[in-house]
């Protein structure tokens, strides 16, 4: 069976389950710790290498990427990235801007200051950091709004990597009771969608030590 090294609260950890899941691939669940690996591939590892994948034919993908774009080609059936140009391209561009800017804005300015500093860098959370991810919460949702007035799903007519890639994310952050829900009901009749994919019930069912999230985390009618 395939092997997924992965850490509960790493978005790009939980994006590669999810799409899992959708693509319908068995696999098995196995926890590392960023910061303390017990399953290494490379002597030359980092903290990004989570997620990793060991596929049937034993070969290891390190990194989100690596693995979607390995799967998207070894198991075409059920693409997740679309299925014309127009909409695969679409679909990437979403999934960078999660990935990468979403990431760096508000994903890492929360969760890595207030869960994983302590045991990377053992150092305190930064106070200015934190603000700096609550803050930039509202231009993502409020893109995710415009978004959602005329589209059904992110990328377009079909649910996509592009809203797995931001569920993702979004996800960790709300574990950390970091999102006022109140304040964008478009993005959130979007996230009660994703919410209620058998693909992501398990995620959020993941609890980390010493951090207990909001009430409204797994629930559907929050």
């Amino acid at each position: 069976m395939r092997k997924l090294y992965h850490y509960s609260l790493c978005a790009f950890c939980r994006l590669v389950r999810v799409y899992l899941r959708e693509k319908n691939l068995d696999h098995e669940l196995i926890i590392d710790l960023p910061w303390k690996r017990k399953n290494v591939f490379s002597e030359y590892h980092v903290l990004s290498d989570l997620p990793t994948l060991v596929d049937l034919d034993g070969v290891v993908l390190e990194g989100w990427y690596a693995i979607v774009e390995h799967l998207e080609q070894a198991y075409r059936a059920n693409s997740l990235l679309g299925v014309t140009q127009k909409e695969r391209a679409e679909s990437r561009r979403i999934v960078t801007l999660f990935n990468e800017m979403f990431f760096t804005d508000v994903t890492k300015n929360i969760v890595f200051e207030k869960v994983m500093k302590k045991h990377v860098e053992n150092t305190s959370p930064d106070s200015a950091s934190i603000r700096r991810g609550h803050d930039g919460v509202k231009k993502y949702f409020d893109y995710i709004s415009g978004l959602m007035d005329y589209r059904n799903w992110l990328a377009g007519d079909d649910f996509s990597l592009a809203d797995i890639a931001a569920a993702s994310q979004i996800s960790c952050v709300d574990y950390m009771g970091a999102i006022k829900w109140d304040d964008y009901p478009g993005v959130k009749d979007w996230y009660v969608r994703i919410k209620s994919r058998p693909s992501f019930r398990d995620i959020l069912q993941d609890r980390i030590a010493n951090v207990i999230p909001p009430d409204s985390y797994q629930e559907l009618d929050f």
